[in-house]
């Protein structure tokens, strides 16, 4: 088993609790649930939940515990299915540094008062996270259907709702995404007949067409915006660098039938493409990198538009540092308070530089100049 010592990416904060409520969780009163939508430990009224059917209501701890309110539990051991958001980096107390892939899929399978253990469905290789440091998100329960005492579960036909849930889960476990790669009629028939096979109850045949029409174009749409198609997602940003000027645009949907990618550019302009003629166009996808809590950058797959940040916590670290920066890696912007402006850099930062006009002319050794500036301890002063 491997043990986590450190999420690198994304950053996970410490969730505001107020008797074990915390903003997102699931409440339970008899048969009735919520969501808890804010929580405020200063108040008198603490957790507020939005009930199903209902207006959202304050409580009070003392009012949660005699109305019997609770959090249902949602990281249940040998039944959650959980995945890595984008990116996901972690450090191991060996040293090792770990990236998961957004369609890994991990069973939950201990969780205690301070950690939990998940394990890789595929591989089958554990890990321990801290509990308050967990990144994942919930990808599935795995539910036990109830028998019925008059006529068995195995003789009732399975209605529209149960196949269509039936096909998501088993697209989630049995799917290979690579099979998007070139997605055809035939393969999406022989993936289909194997569901069905699966399936150990009778169905109405035109139920389980419908049913499956509708979770795989789910899971498609799903799949476009997790994993993606020739390394581009839903929401990737892009750059059309054409006649020595650049135009960026994000990725709006992909076609895996057609294997084409849907573009909304800046200018209102929209494409519909395939990877050879984004790259017959020179059109290639832009990527941000995290080097440190204070050190990202974006470059383009030509390596034609390189970007940097550099962040700090205060507005005096950032002067005092000014000086060292430049001489390593080139001409900064003015220093910008992103308490006031939303920083396009994604760092946890108050206060940053751009990089405006870098020292060196290759892009190895610009990446090689912020690589040292993320190595130094930027949340104190220097020497």
């Amino acid at each position: 088993m491997k043990i986590v010592d450190k999420v690198i990416y994304p950053i996970v904060t410490q969730t505001k609790t107020v008797a074990g409520f915390y903003i997102g969780a699931i409440a339970r009163q008899r048969d009735s649930y919520g969501i808890v939508t804010a929580i405020d430990p200063g108040s008198y009224r603490s957790v507020t939940i939005d009930w199903d059917k209902n207006e959202p209501f304050a409580y009070t701890e003392d009012e949660l515990r005699v109305l019997k309110i609770e959090v249902v539990e949602q990281l249940l051991p040998l039944k959650t299915f959980v995945t890595m958001p984008p990116a996901t980096t972690v450090l191991l107390t060996d040293g090792e540094r770990v990236k998961f892939e957004p369609q890994e899929k991990f069973l939950v399978k201990e969780v205690s008062d301070r950690s939990l253990i998940i394990e890789n469905v595929t591989t089958e290789k554990t890990y321990q996270f801290e509990l308050n440091r967990f990144p994942a998100n919930i990808f599935a329960h795995q539910i036990e259907l109830p028998e019925i005492a008059v006529i068995p579960v195995e003789e009732l036909p399975l209605s529209l709702q149960e196949l269509q849930l039936k096909a998501e889960l088993w697209l989630a476990l049995n799917f290979n995404s690579i099979l998007l790669n070139g997605l055809t009629p035939a393969i999406e028939q022989r993936v289909k007949h194997q569901y069905s096979q699966s399936l150990q109850q009778p169905f109405v045949s035109s139920d389980l067409d419908l049913a499956w029409s509708v979770a795989f174009e789910q899971y498609l749409k799903e799949q476009a915006r997790k994993t993606g198609l020739f390394g581009l997602k839903v929401a990737t940003k892009m750059l059309w660098h054409a006649e020595e000027q650049f135009l960026f645009g994000r990725v709006t949907d992909i076609d895996y039938r057609q294997q084409s990618f849907s573009l909304q550019w800046d200018n209102a302009r929209q494409s519909s493409l395939s990877i050879l003629e984004m790259k017959a166009l020179a059109i290639s996808a832009v990527s941000f990198i995290h080097l440190s809590d204070n050190v990202a950058y974006e470059i383009s797959g030509d390596c034609s538009y390189l970007n940097a940040y550099i962040g700090f916590r205060t507005k005096k670290l950032a002067k005092a540092w000014l000086r060292t920066i430049k001489r390593i890696v080139g001409r900064l912007s003015n220093l910008k308070d992103y308490r006031v402006t939303k920083s396009d850099s994604q760092l946890e930062t108050k206060w940053e530089y751009r990089v405006e006009q870098f020292r060196c002319k290759s892009i190895k050794k610009r990446l090689q100049s912020l690589e040292i500036v993320s190595q130094l301890n930027l949340d104190k002063m220097p020497f």
